[in-house]
């Protein structure tokens, strides 16, 4: 080793150690002085968004960013990633069957909504969701038309009532339920669920039952030849189209009338209640299981602002203590 390299070395050394063995806080501080010098300022991202900065020379889709101007240039304020907080329905796949159509926003499309589901549904004139259950509690809102719905409890009993725009539902997870659009043009609804990846195309099936169970399990259950079951569809239905049904008091005399008729009520008529908050600037009517006792976990809140249009707000209230069971809003 020549004496230069020996002269040089243990200043390599000690510069080492020293860079090293400069304290925490120390580093802290000079990171905080870089920060200070790069980092984001309200003037200045005041004036990038008033030069050539936010320039984009490249494609735009000029809707979209009108609608979403918070989301594609948000304030000065915004710090970090916030990550999405809405998914719009007309951006999902929509599954069209003869008689109506789905689609739906899950976790999947939104990844912060982790207790809730939505799905958007559609039932022409006498089209019907067909009978199915799933694992998830159910609350809907109609949006459109008029529609007739029905469920099965437990205990044998039946519950059928018809809606119309404006009026919610509530149907508990495992309890097998029907939709059936009703004249003059069907009906559209929003659906909520108490689970963010709930799908909709894995709900369970009535006609998926019935095309896997034997014949002689199904004409024993019926009390009906297997000759009489030839025509009972071999695949899923989902949905469906059908005539328009008789009159909601014949259909529940053609089920069994009073003798299984629910004592659950799983309908509210929300239009038709008296608003929960009136003042100067509008009303507020609020749904929560105070008023509506069949719905335990998601509650609602209907909005109407003078000179304003009418807006609807969910709010999922979820497990936990008993305000977090639809019981406020």
């Amino acid at each position: 080793m020549n004496d230069e390299k020996k002269d040089t070395l243990p200043q390599d050394r000690v510069s080492r150690r020293s860079v090293l063995g400069i304290g925490s806080a120390a580093l802290a501080a000079a990171a905080l002085a870089g920060l200070s010098a790069h980092a984001q300022t309200r003037d200045g991202t005041h004036q990038a968004e008033r030069d050539h900065s936010s320039s984009n020379p490249g494609q735009e889709n000029k809707p979209l960013l009108n609608e979403n101007p918070n989301s594609n240039t948000p304030p000065p304020t915004d710090n970090g990633d916030v990550g999405p907080i809405w998914y719009s329905f007309d951006l999902a796949h929509k599954r069209i069957q003869e008689g109506g159509w789905t689609h739906q926003v899950t976790q999947r499309e939104l990844p912060s909504s982790t207790e809730i589901a939505g799905v958007n549904m559609r039932l022409t004139a006498g089209s019907f969701r067909e009978l199915h259950w799933h694992t998830a509690d159910e609350w809907a809102i109609m949006l459109y038309g008029n529609a007739r719905v029905t469920l099965l409890n437990p205990d044998g009993t039946i519950f059928i009532d018809d809606v119309s725009k404006g009026d919610l539902w509530y149907f508990p997870a495992g309890f097998p339920h029907s939709i059936q659009g009703l004249g003059p043009d069907g009906c559209e609804f929003l659906l909520a669920f108490d689970q963010g990846m709930f799908s909709e195309d894995n709900t369970f099936l009535l006609s998926e039952w019935v095309a896997h169970t034997p014949p002689e399990v199904l004409s024993k259950n019926f009390g009906l030849a297997e000759g009489a079951l030839t025509n009972l569809p071999q695949s899923a239905l989902y949905i469906f189209p059908a005539d328009l049904p008789k009159s909601l008091a014949e259909d529940k005399a053609a089920v069994g009338g009073q003798r299984v008729q629910c004592s659950i009520q799983y309908t509210f008529k929300m239009g038709a209640m008296s608003p929960t908050k009136r003042t100067s600037g509008g009303e507020v009517r609020v749904v929560d299981s105070h008023n509506f006792p069949a719905a335990r976990n998601i509650a609602a809140a209907s909005n109407i602002i003078k000179a304003c249009a009418s807006s609807i707000g969910i709010r999922t209230l979820l497990s936990g203590s008993s305000l977090l069971r639809g019981r406020g809003a």
